[in-house]
C-alpha cells in the first residue's frame, strides 16, 4: 500500500521483500476491507472494474441448535489475502497473475517501482542525509548497503526491523490459539451452506468460540460454488502445556511461536482437533473443521505500542510492525490503509509529522485496546472483559479530549 502511495506522488519505490518468489500459494487467510481500506481501493486501485470481495449482509450469532441468538444488520466486504496480494502488486509493479491478468494503465507522473525479492535487512542507520539499510541477498549470502531518503518499514507482526530498533518490545503470549482453515462451498453440504448464507456467524464454545465468513475462492472468483469459507477457531491453551507445545510444532520437528504455516501442521494435531470439533461444534461448524486440508494455527500475543519515527521522520514505522492487533477485531489491513493515506498526506506537505505520528499512534493504542477487550470476552471472563472495557473507554476519552476526535473502527 504504502508503496503505490509514494510511487503516485513521484519518487521511486524500492520493496525489499524476504520471500524469494512472486508467487504465493496457500495464503488464502480471509481478509475484511473496512472503511481504511476501502477508502485507499477507492483512491488507488487502477483495477476497478474486477471486484475484490464478498458482501456480508450481516453479522449473527448461533446458539448449540443454531438458533439465532442475535442478528444485526452490517455489511462487511470480506476478501483474501491471495486477493489483495496479487491486486496490490498489480498496482505497484504491473505484476501479471491469475488473479489480476492485466496490469492497469500507470499515470504519466509515477515514479519507479521496484520489488526486490530474497532481501532480509540485517541493519539499520542514519546519517546527517539518508537511511542507511544493510541488506543480506538470501540467495547469494552476500551484504549490501542501501541508502534511502524515506523509509517505510512493514515487515509484518514479527518485524525484524522492530527488534533491531525497538528490542525492548516483547510479545507475551495471550493464552489462546486461532485455529484456521478455508474450504470451497461446493464441498460442503447443503445444510450448512444454508446457515452461513453470506452471513459472519459466531458461535461461543466453552473456552472460545469459531467466527465464519466467505471470501474469494481460487483466482478471486465470487462465483457461488467456488467461493471459499474461511473460519477461526479460538481456544485457550496454557503456554506451559504439552498441548500448546505439539499443536506450535511443525512436520520437522520444529516449534513456532507466532504462526504454525500451512502445510506444516502434524496430521496427529489435526487429527486430535477434528475430535474435539465434533464434539463442542454445532454440525455446520465442525463440518468445516472435517474437510479443512490445508489448517494453520497462530497463538494470539499482545505488544506494546512502540515508536512510529526514528532518524528525524526519515523512517516510518507501520501497520504491524507498528504494532499487530488480536485478530478479533479484523483491523491488521485497516490500520495499514489508514497509515498509508496518512503517508500520502504527509509527504504531499498536507499534514505535519507530528499530526502524523498523533494519528498513528491513536489508532494504534486504541484498536489494540479493543482487539483485547474483544478477547477478555471469549476467552477469559467477564471481569477481565470490564477492566479492558474501561481502559479502552479511557483511552477514547483522552484522545477525544486532546485531539478532538476519536478512532472507532470494526
Amino acid at each position: 500500500m504504502h508503496g503505490i502511495v509514494i510511487k503516485r506522488l513521484g519518487h521511486d519505490v524500492t520493496i525489499l521483500e524476504q520471500h524469494q518468489s512472486s508467487t504465493r500459494e496457500g495464503q488464502a487467510a480471509g481478509i475484511v476491507t473496512m472503511e481504511h481500506s476501502q477508502s485507499f481501493l477507492d483512491r488507488h486501485d487502477l483495477l476497478k472494474d474486477q471486484p475484490y470481495a464478498v458482501n456480508c449482509s450481516s453479522v449473527q450469532i448461533l446458539d448449540a441448535n443454531l438458533k439465532v441468538k442475535i442478528e444485526f444488520q452490517r455489511s462487511m466486504m470480506m476478501s483474501s489475502w491471495n486477493v489483495l496480494y496479487y491486486r496490490l502488486r498489480a498496482n505497484f509493479d504491473g505484476l501479471d497473475s491469475t488473479y489480476c491478468t492485466q496490469a492497469p494503465v500507470e499515470p504519466s507522473h509515477v515514479g519507479r517501482a521496484v520489488y526486490d525479492q530474497g532481501k532480509r535487512v540485517k541493519n539499520i542507520c542514519s546519517d546527517d542525509e539518508k537511511v542507511q539499510v544493510e541488506v543480506e541477498d538470501l540467495v547469494t549470502r552476500s551484504v549490501s548497503t542501501v541508502s534511502a531518503e524515506q523509509v517505510i518499514v512493514a515487515d509484518g507482526s514479527a518485524s525484524q526491523v522492530r527488534h533491531l530498533l525497538q528490542p525492548q518490545l516483547k510479545h507475551s503470549y495471550a493464552g489462546y490459539v486461532a485455529w484456521r482453515g478455508t474450504v470451497i462451498e461446493s464441498s460442503v453440504s447443503h445444510d450448512t451452506r444454508s446457515t452461513f448464507q453470506n452471513k459472519t456467524t459466531l458461535h461461543a464454545t466453552p473456552g472460545g468460540y469459531i467466527a465464519l465468513y466467505t471470501i474469494p475462492g481460487e483466482n478471486g472468483s465470487l462465483e457461488p460454488g467456488k467461493r471459499l469459507l474461511n473460519y477461526v477457531w479460538y481456544t485457550n491453551m496454557a503456554a506451559d502445556s504439552s498441548e500448546f507445545q505439539q499443536a506450535m510444532t511443525d512436520t520437522a520437528g520444529r516449534q513456532h511461536h507466532h504462526t504454525l504455516p500451512i502445510g506444516k501442521m502434524r496430521s496427529e494435531v489435526w487429527q486430535k482437533q477434528r475430535k474435539i470439533a465434533h464434539q463442542v461444534l454445532p454440525p455446520p461448524f465442525a463440518e468445516l473443521v472435517d474437510k479443512t486440508t490445508q489448517p494453520f494455527i497462530s497463538a494470539i500475543s499482545d505488544i506494546d505500542v512502540g515508536q512510529a519515527v526514528f532518524f528525524g521522520g526519515k523512517l516510518l514505522f507501520v501497520g504491524d510492525a507498528l504494532v499487530p492487533f488480536r485478530p478479533h477485531v479484523a483491523c491488521s489491513t485497516n490500520q495499514a490503509a489508514l497509515n498509508a493515506l496518512l503517508v500520502e498526506q504527509l509527504l504531499a506537505g498536507d499534514i505535519s509529522l507530528a499530526s502524523w505520528v498523533r494519528q498513528v499512534l491513536d489508532y494504534a493504542h486504541a484498536t489494540r485496546l479493543r482487539s483485547v477487550t474483544w478477547g477478555c470476552w471469549y476467552q477469559v471472563g467477564y471481569l477481565s472483559f470490564f477492566a479492558s472495557k474501561i481502559r479502552h473507554l479511557a483511552t477514547l476519552c483522552g484522545q477525544s479530549l486532546q485531539n478532538g476526535y476519536i478512532y472507532v473502527t470494526g
